[in-house]
């Protein structure tokens, strides 16, 4: 630690070990002696810009609230240099485990990378630009998750390291934007699929092929990359800003298409039965019948690989539609390797056509023999009275009087209205304090709420408000200023009820359970 830089700050965060620098300051590993916890602080640099426009880059970052970004705990001043202070992540960067083990798993890129693109479509979206992409700028959290980090000033030029993963138009001069991020996620991605970026050499000579050079596709170096993949990482790399994918949600959603490709429908009866081998496909070239490609079917491109911009057109700035299904489709026919990441389609769901034929086939049966034991009870006679003749002797017992048994009713009993017990919360927001404290809570209220995300029926937006409410209620807690918090936290939840009346959030699952823990 050098003399220049405080032992704490702000008279509460220690600065124990160095962990980082860039051109806007260094990253330490500290400890929020208030909240006793582990945080990364980063003091900003006075020297690459003016107090004022730190400050403002710091409350910047700060309004970018995403899973897949580093949660931006508290933001101050101390002794004229801004400040800010995030969540510390135990977890390895992306340019850490291709340095450790060599290019990743193709599904494994595809999932790294789709959450990086999520994390900066949430930047973008609040007019933040990083700026100092490179493969370092995305570490995981201790449960996996990986987030952006390290957001640079926008008009900041990069070390020569960062000319790697340079957009064309910032070496150029021009400002960084949304798509010079993107372009840099395109190296990244080439970089954790080859253990290489897409250019090497000096400084310039990479600067100039980024202007000048087309990259190989990335199955050059790896041939097991499928065709979709190749297209992809191309258009992110696109010379021209314009022709590079719509923005981050674009690009997340193609990546989640190549890994895990959607359910292939069933055919038109005149198809071939599940399992038998699909007809042929039409050769290369040949025009498709009935005006345009279906869904799923790949497009032929002049030369094998397509144009840089034919997959990705901007129609319009802020256009997040994801691409349709097959867009990548490699229009030369399956190669080695195209479907190496490609799980077997699950069988088509069982029909219920034989279901219904057994159920009606057992009410059958049920009504056959009851009317058969109406019939037999009414046709028997009541016994004469006089001894029954035996060949053995009977020994005889009393038994008593058998009580009537009422006929079985066939009707079925309504259903009760009382929904039942409710289920008792383990406390009341307004008088109890969790086990651990609130900031804990609060991180196992943002869990619940993203493990509901994983299950997939939660409306997005729903989903989105909860995590920014309830990180920002975290924000009131570390400043002290409980009541605030509490009121956050109670308009949230109250939120959510009203969610699941309207059908956007579910009324099961670990949300709900979290919720029935609690009452606002």
């Amino acid at each position: 630690m050098s003399d220049a830089t405080p032992s704490l700050v702000a008279g509460r965060y220690r600065l124990d070990e160095l962990i980082g620098s860039g051109p806007t300051g260094q990253v330490w590993r500290g400890y929020d002696q208030r909240a006793d916890w582990t945080v990364a602080v980063k003091v900003l640099d006075t020297g690459a810009a003016t107090p004022e426009v730190l400050r403002q880059h710091a409350q910047a970052v700060a309004r970018v609230i995403h899973p897949n970004v580093a949660m931006v705990l508290d933001v101050g001043d101390h002794e004229g240099a801004p400040f800010l202070v995030m969540e510390f992540l135990t977890g390895e960067s992306i340019g850490e485990e291709v340095a450790g083990q060599g290019p990743l798993p193709i599904t494994e890129v595809c999932d790294l990378v789709g959450q990086a693109a999520a994390g900066l479509e949430a930047a973008h979206r609040a007019g933040v630009v990083h700026g100092q992409i490179g493969p370092d700028s995305f570490r995981r959290a201790g449960s996996g998750v990986l987030k952006v980090v390290g957001f640079g000033l926008a008009d900041q030029v990069s070390s020569d390291d960062g000319v790697l993963y340079r957009a064309p138009e910032v070496i150029g001069g021009r400002a960084g934007e949304a798509a010079a991020d993107l372009y840099a996620l395109g190296c990244v991605c080439y970089e954790a699929l080859c253990g290489r970026p897409p250019f090497e050499g000096t400084p310039d000579e990479v600067g100039d092929r980024h202007l000048h050079a087309e990259p190989e596709p990335p199955s050059r170096h790896r041939a097991e990359v499928p065709g979709e993949l190749d297209r992809l990482v191309l258009a992110m790399l696109a010379k021209d800003p314009a022709a590079r994918p719509a923005g981050g949600e674009t690009v997340r959603r193609a990546l989640a298409a190549i890994a895990r490709p959607p359910r292939t429908q069933p055919g038109p009866a005149t198809g071939p039965h599940p399992g038998q081998a699909a007809p042929p496909t039409a050769p290369q070239g040949a025009p498709h019948q009935g005006g345009a490609p279906q869904p799923g079917q790949a497009t032929s491109h002049p030369g094998g690989v397509p144009q840089t911009g034919q997959i990705f057109t901007r129609p319009g700035a802020g256009d997040t539609h994801a691409m349709p299904a097959g867009a990548f489709h490699d229009s030369d026919g399956p190669r080695k390797g195209d479907t190496a990441i490609y799980d077997a389609p699950p069988p088509p769901p069982p029909s219920n056509r034989r279901l219904f034929v057994q159920l009606g086939a057992a009410l059958a049966v049920i009504a056959v023999v009851t009317v058969g034991l109406v019939l037999w009870a009414g046709s028997r006679g009541e016994p004469e009275a006089g001894p029954t003749p035996s060949a053995t002797p009977i020994t005889t017992t009393s038994t008593p009087e058998p009580t009537e048994t009422p006929e079985p009713s066939t009707s079925i009993a309504p259903l009760p209205t009382d929904p039942g017990p409710t289920p008792n919360p383990k406390g009341t927001l307004a008088n109890s304090v969790p086990p651990g404290g609130w900031v804990k809570w609060l991180g196992e209220f943002d869990k619940s709420v993203t493990a509901q995300e994983t299950i997939g029926d939660i409306e997005p937006r729903a989903a989105r408000k909860a995590h920014e409410k309830i990180r920002k209620a975290g924000r009131k807690f570390l400043e002290n200023h409980d009541d605030s918090a509490l009121d956050q936290i109670t308009g949230v939840m109250r939120e959510l009820r009203k969610g699941q009346e309207k059908g956007d959030v579910p009324t099961s699952g670990p949300l709900n359970d979290f919720l029935d823990n609690w009452k606002p």
